[in-house]
């Protein structure tokens, strides 16, 4: 048994704390202690414990705070911690004192290339702190070997997402997504899971749909995010606002997700990693239409599991799109392709075995 301390000090529901979320729980029920280190008053927290978790709630603070780093540090000591799991610089900065006290090692989990600069802060933070790094997708890996000093062969080590391949199962959800959108079945719709972020590229989807040469799909976005007023207004002046449904953040994504005749992901950051909701499509048998960066191309090949296109390109996009929702044998063909995929690389169970074996050995 190893016991594990996650630190996380983001704000919102997202990638970082979905991973958070798979990986603590299948090492929980592996037989492994797990305890989260969550900031006070963070709402996920019910989320977690509901997972079988046990949470912690910590003032995290300015960087390097005397007291979240004191906080953390007696925390560590109850729950009598080995490995400290990390995520974002404000973890390394608060988690990373409270480790090195207590002689512990810290591994931080990367998701995009561009969570880590080149940059003498980060660099003494890295050194100072972090003594493995774990990514999704070799693409992160590949660029952060850029950097001389991070010695990424020795570092970095490789695990791709994983879904739970059972609850993201084709066929559970059936009518639940176009029965709360008021949608016929003759209707297509279009779903995006993401964050509402400008990186996510939500406004070239936008001006995607509105190029859409058919009048009537709908786009469901499913997540939330400080950009929602800016990409409503943006819906608003394309003449989209029946075409478009903000959904917020949903724990039931893996039932909505049933209805949608295409999955789109359409980011414009190069950085991106292997997104969370990329392979939770694929796991549903969905046809994913994707933007061509960071490590989307590890998961989706053009024309086997989905269509890639160039970021930033609305045409480009509505295209894919296009193609997708009027030819339902090409529909059909990457749905099956993207569960055989998800089945292969992307279960659940294989990320966590992976990554209890970087656990196990960083404890010894």
């Amino acid at each position: 048994m190893t016991r594990v301390a996650f630190v996380n000090a983001t704000h919102r529901w997202g990638g970082v704390k979905s991973w958070t979320l798979r990986v603590g729980r299948g090492l929980a029920v592996r037989g492994h202690d797990v305890r989260l280190f969550l900031r006070a008053g963070d709402e996920a927290a019910r989320i977690f414990r509901e997972g079988g978790l046990e949470t912690c709630a910590v003032t995290f603070g300015f960087d390097f705070n005397p007291l979240a780093v004191r906080a953390l540090t007696r925390g560590f000591r109850e729950h009598r911690t080995q490995v400290v799991v990390t995520n974002v610089s404000k973890d390394n900065r608060t988690a990373g004192p409270a480790a090195r006290r207590l002689g512990l090692p810290v591994l931080q989990r990367v998701g995009g290339s561009g969570d880590i600069t080149d940059r003498w802060r980060v660099r003494r933070e890295q050194r100072r702190y972090v003594d493995r790094i774990v990514v999704p997708a070799r693409s992160i890996r590949d660029r952060l070997a850029r950097f001389p000093w991070m010695e990424a062969e020795a570092r970095v080590t490789v695990v791709p997402n994983g879904v739970d391949l059972e609850r993201f199962r084709p066929g559970a959800g059936t009518g639940m997504l176009r029965g709360e959108l008021g949608l016929g079945p003759g209707t297509p719709v279009v779903a995006a899971t993401v964050q509402l972020a400008a990186i996510k590229g939500l406004d070239v989807l936008l001006e995607a749909v509105a190029l859409l040469p058919r009048t009537d799909p709908v786009l469901a976005l499913i997540g939330r995010g400080k950009e929602e007023p800016v990409l409503r207004r943006r819906a608003a002046a394309l003449g989209l606002e029946s075409r478009v449904r903000f959904l917020g953040f949903r724990e039931n994504v893996n039932l909505l997700l049933e209805d949608a005749d295409v999955a789109v992901h359409p980011s414009i950051a190069e950085g991106e990693g292997l997104p969370n909701s990329v392979i939770e499509c694929l796991a549903k048998g969905k046809a994913v239409v994707a933007t061509r960066v960071g490590g989307v191309g590890e998961a989706v090949t053009d024309g086997v599991e989905g269509l890639l296109v160039p970021p930033g390109d609305p045409a480009a996009l509505a295209a894919a799109i296009a193609r997708v929702l009027d030819d339902p044998a090409l529909r059909g063909r990457l749905g099956r392709a993207a569960r055989r995929r998800a089945e292969r690389d992307f279960g659940e169970a294989l990320m966590v075995e992976r990554r209890e074996a970087l656990l196990a050995g960083m404890a010894s």
